[in-house]
């Protein structure tokens, strides 16, 4: 009886400095955080302000580009879900181009100007099957390069990327609202079938507005 009493305490004893090494990890995470606020900040801008224009030398007219930094309260419940885990989303870049036939051109551009960490590149749209319509975008963890157009930064910055058609992107907010927002109820199977038909169509106006362009381009 003693040495299973001894073995609980030893148990609680180890629960409770693991909980005391998680967060003090977390502690930790947040001051790297608040250090570095204002390099993220300056980040984020440089990349409004540099993106567009890479993108008009690569020929990618029609597009719009967003770039935040992940607020405290977002990094912080990110952290402690693993606090071991790097958090690689710290400044985020979206690029939405207007016609589905620039997205390649626009991959390529970011690739030319991040460092890609290719164990992080996902396309969604590999993912639907055959038959399948939904969530399309291209996504990974790009790293700063230290050369232009970001030379004002260190290399190794990482910046999560995501690419995609305005439409695409249209249909990813809606969805994302319906389907995972708190008060929003689960969707029944009728609301999941006019989202995959909303997705189809939408996929279909993507490429209806590649070949209206290309007709206009061959007058």
């Amino acid at each position: 009886m003693a040495r299973r009493r001894f073995a609980n305490r030893m148990s609680v004893a180890a629960h409770t400095l693991d909980h005391m090494d998680e967060e003090e990890l977390v502690k930790d995470a947040l001051r790297g955080f608040d250090r570095s606020l204002l390099e993220y900040r300056a980040l984020r801008d440089a990349m409004e302000l540099e993106i567009p224009q890479q993108l008009k030398q690569w020929g990618v007219f029609d597009f719009r580009v967003e770039a935040r930094v992940k607020k405290r309260g977002s990094f912080e419940a990110k952290v402690r879900r693993d606090p071991a885990k790097p958090v690689h989303d710290m400044v985020g870049l979206r690029i939405m181009a207007f016609f589905r036939s620039d997205l390649t051109r626009v991959e390529r551009m970011t690739r030319r100007v991040f460092e890609v960490v290719e164990e992080s590149y996902i396309d969604k749209g590999n993912l639907l099957g055959d038959e399948s319509f939904g969530y399309r975008s291209v996504q990974f963890v790009g790293h700063t390069r230290g050369a232009e157009p970001f030379d004002a930064f260190a290399a190794g910055l990482p910046v999560e990327i995501q690419i995609r058609t305005m439409l695409e992107h249209v249909w990813a907010e809606v969805e994302h609202d319906f389907r995972y927002k708190p008060q929003s109820a689960s969707p029944d199977p009728e609301i999941n079938r006019r989202f995959a038909l909303t997705a189809a169509l939408l996929e279909q106006a993507d490429r209806n507005l590649d070949d209206i362009r290309r007709s206009m381009e061959d007058r």
